[in-house]
């Protein structure tokens, strides 16, 4: 601990993280070096960690201070995804013009009045971070969102709050101290909004600490915080994962369930509320679906829902993939999937295939032994897919995975590819 640590807080260092590019730079680099076992093990939902020993400018390839006008002036953010806060709350001036676009030089003149200037959204419209993002999805398979802050020097950033998802804070450049009190509420619903407390209402602090560029502090949801800049500026990204919850999963398989039972689309009975016999047979209702659904609720639909949520309805970063579509692929042309790709195996009675970030493919049993190499395979080449496939057959499965997204040229693997 350094002398601005107190209190119950776990810090762990390691003096081996080098640096590395942004694409490089995935969950277990956070996390350093702990395993993902022992952080969900002993720490995911439960308390606060601080994680030190990368070099000081290790964040910074994935957004630093030099971005932030950038990010603004050809992004555009608009109203929720450009925020200036002071403590006493949301900067209400009007920073942006007739066209939704922000005025740069307000925005310079907040900021050097004191207020906290918060970049949202960037796992949409940042690449570094879209791609980041999706690793880090790809390994928690829970949905990821991204903001960035700027403190002036010696100020505070949002006021004392708690927040709905996990937060993972990655200091990229200055120092902010921070404080933590113990959660008013365990587990608060996962709403993606942040919730102010008044002062008078904080509890004794649970811990303070000092974040310094390279560190990482994380924050289970409902775990009351605030942070102060030092004597200069301080640029922090915040990993926000909105966790998808059991709730979530049940819903998800009765939501399947419906769609198959129409017993569970029938309305309820006209005048529940008031009419005694409507109360009766809601009554009977109730139980005869709670009687179906141990034998019907699925766990594989819930799956499928939270597949098509995360993965399917979201397509990859861009990479030029348009180039890709008119490629000659023979046999022997080795493939690899795209950067930061999510997949899925699909294999159901008679049928294979996979799920992959931003579409599918569900096609005849005799492709499933195909998918999952091509699902584990680091590099792919055509001639090498086993389960019997004729040479037309392989040449077919690869040449419409280029097509519908997931497969691209291995000719030039990256860095990330390589690990």
């Amino acid at each position: 601990m350094t002398a601005k640590e107190t209190g119950a807080l776990e810090v762990v260092r390691d003096e081996k993280i080098e640096p590395k590019r942004a694409g490089e730079i995935g969950f277990g680099d956070l996390i350093a070096p702990l395993t993902p076992d022992v952080f969900f093990s002993e720490y995911w939902e439960q308390k606060p960690l601080v994680t030190r020993g990368r070099a000081r400018g290790f964040f910074a390839p994935l957004f630093s201070t030099q971005d932030v006008d950038r990010a603004i002036c050809y992004l555009k953010p608009g109203p929720g995804r450009l925020d200036l806060v002071t403590e006493g709350g949301f900067v209400r001036d009007n920073f942006l013009g007739p066209d939704g676009a922000a005025n740069i030089n307000l925005v310079y003149e907040s900021y050097l009045k004191g207020s906290t200037v918060i970049l949202s959204g960037l796992e949409e419209t940042w690449e570094t971070l879209a791609v980041f993002s999706r690793r880090v999805e790809g390994l928690l398979s829970h949905p990821v969102a991204i903001a960035v802050y700027l403190t002036p020097p010696n100020h505070r950033g949002v006021q004392p709050h708690f927040d709905t998802q996990e937060n993972f804070i990655l200091q990229v450049e200055g120092v902010k101290h921070w404080k933590l009190y113990p959660p008013l509420r365990e587990l608060p619903p996962v709403e993606g909004s942040y919730m102010p407390v008044p002062r008078e209402k904080l509890p004794a602090p649970l811990c303070e600490t000092e974040l310094h560029p390279g560190d990482m502090l994380y924050v289970p949801r409902g775990f009351v915080h605030e942070a102060k800049a030092a004597d200069s500026a301080s640029l922090h990204i915040t990993v926000d994962v909105h966790v998808r919850t059991w709730h979530d999963l049940l819903s998800d398989a009765l939501a399947a369930m419906a769609a198959r039972e129409p017993t569970l689309r029938k309305s309820l009975p006209p005048g529940l509320l008031s009419n005694d016999r409507s109360r009766a047979s809601l009554e009977a209702g109730f139980r005869e679906l709670m009687g179906l659904l141990p034998h019907e609720v699925r766990l594989s639909d819930a799956l499928n829902k939270h597949a098509e949520k995360l993965i399917v309805s979201r397509p990859p970063p861009p990479d030029g993939h348009f180039a890709m579509l008119h490629a000659d692929i023979g046999l022997n042309t080795p493939l690899r999937k795209r950067a930061a790709m999510l997949t899925r195996l699909l294999q159901e009675e008679g049928l294979g295939g996979i799920q992959f970030s931003g579409n599918q493919i569900l096609g005849p049993a005799k492709i499933a032994e195909a998918t999952r190499y091509i699902d584990e395979s680091r590099v792919v080449v055509p001639a090498h897919l086993p389960g019997g496939l004729s040479d037309n057959e392989k040449l077919v499965l690869v040449r419409r995975l280029v097509r519908v997204g997931l497969l691209t040229l291995a000719r030039e693997e990256s860095a990330e590819d390589k690990q």
